[in-house]
């Protein structure tokens, strides 16, 4: 222990030679190495000046500037527990590139692709509440914060925490921190620990926590995008199904099983009557002209009027508006479309789900470790000059600008006066 002091002592002593001039400049103390105060100037001299203004100035010098200064120096140099660090690094990647195209959009809809955030997203994770619970059941997490030989400041419980979950997680997150870097895409997770030890146990669990959670999404991602295609085919199913429905109901309704056929026959039916009458025409015009009289003329044009009757009747059958085969043939030709369109959309959404099924089969996201959790060989915590030295610097800002406020406060009192 006298070593350590001596050696932050002589740390300190740079420091002492800069802070001690400072002072006597500006607080008109004795200079180092002599009995007088620093020069100033003559007027100044005159002016008398109130004993308790220049107490209360190197009053509050030591206060705000040399007390915090001498008690982190006493806590660093003396009090401050040695803390290990154990570092390690590592990657959040995708077993393969995403699929290109409707496939590949569909299943990045669904979540097979990998994301920007998983990185992210295990970085907040072991940042959490969540992760501490965790923690706590695999090792003795309380206990590694409040080793034996643990300051009072640094342990935990400690002076200012007590031993509150909430506690414990706002300590947790002092002694761990997690760095994901965005061009490299690397993660490092440092933990602190007052054994090397416990430091290498603690980043080694949380790693596997990282890695539990990687495929506890892997698998949310394989059932979510199973699901999704099973849902698709089932769907498809069942729009098939409907529309092989409506036809069997259409068929049943028109007494036909394809209109188009029927249009067919009724064509050819024209077509055959058609000719009869032209050559019943034919021969109508042929005894009238060489036989005006002869009794086959009134049956010949009874017969072409029947003829003409019946043509005109099977034309309406085909071009009536309300009933006619037209308007059968169009309804049956819709019902075809569709089901051709269920028939297709069933094979892709079956394809889909073979895809899917497959995809199932790897691990989409995996969590690669690039540099594991060593033992530290000594303690890179705290570091006890820096911390004597932002201490005295922050102190001494506070000062500064305390003095200042307070000089501009008396000076605009003084004009008002």
């Amino acid at each position: 222990m006298r070593q350590r002091f001596e050696k932050l002592s002589r740390r300190l002593r740079p420091i002492a030679h800069v802070a001690r001039p400072l002072a006597a400049k500006h607080f008109r103390l004795p200079l180092p190495g002599t009995d007088r105060a620093p020069d100033v100037a003559p007027d100044a001299e005159l002016r008398p000046r109130p004993s308790i203004r220049l107490s209360w100035s190197k009053a509050a010098f030591l206060l705000f500037v040399a007390l915090p200064t001498a008690l982190s120096a006493i806590y660093f140099g003396l009090i401050a527990s040695d803390r290990f660090v154990s570092e390690s690094t590592f990657v959040v990647r995708s077993a393969k590139a995403p699929l290109a195209g409707g496939l590949g959009g569909l299943l990045q809809i669904v979540g097979v692709t990998r994301s920007q955030d998983d990185s992210y997203s295990v970085q907040e994770y072991l940042l959490s509440r969540d992760a501490v619970t965790a923690l706590s059941e695999r090792l003795p997490l309380r206990d590694m914060f409040d080793r034996p030989g643990a300051d009072f400041v640094a342990r935990y419980p400690n002076l200012l925490r007590g031993s509150s979950d909430e506690e414990l997680f706002q300590h947790y997150k002092s002694f761990v921190s997690v760095l994901h870097g965005a061009t490299t895409g690397l993660t490092t997770l440092t933990v602190e620990a007052f054994r090397p030890e416990d430091s290498v146990e603690i980043n080694r669990t949380l790693l596997n926590l990282g890695e539990a959670l990687v495929n506890r999404m892997n698998e949310r991602i394989r059932a979510d995008a199973i699901r999704f295609a099973e849902a698709e085919v089932k769907r498809g199913e069942e729009r098939l199904v409907e529309t092989q429905l409506a036809i069997t109901e259409f068929r049943n309704r028109e007494l036909m099983l394809d209109p188009s056929q029927s249009s067919l026959v009724i064509a050819a039916l024209i077509g055959r009557l058609s000719d009869e009458l032209a050559a019943v025409t034919a021969q109508l015009r042929e005894i009238e002209a060489s036989s005006p009289s002869s009794p086959q003329i009134p049956g010949l044009r009874r017969r072409i009027a029947a003829l003409e009757a019946q043509i005109t009747l099977e034309r309406q059958r085909v071009s009536n508006a309300s009933d006619g085969l037209a308007e059968k043939i169009a309804g049956y030709e819709r019902l075809n479309l569709q089901r051709e369109f269920a028939v297709k959309a069933l094979a892709s959404a079956m394809t889909s789900l073979e895809v899917a099924r497959n995809e199932a089969r790897r691990q989409q996201l995996y969590l690669e470790r690039v540099v594991e959790p060593r033992i530290a060989d000594f303690a890179e915590q705290p570091r006890r000059l820096r911390g004597v030295v932002v201490t005295f610097a922050a102190s001494l800002l506070l000062f500064l600008v305390g003095w200042l406020v307070l000089a501009g406060v008396r000076e605009h009192a003084i004009k008002m006066k």
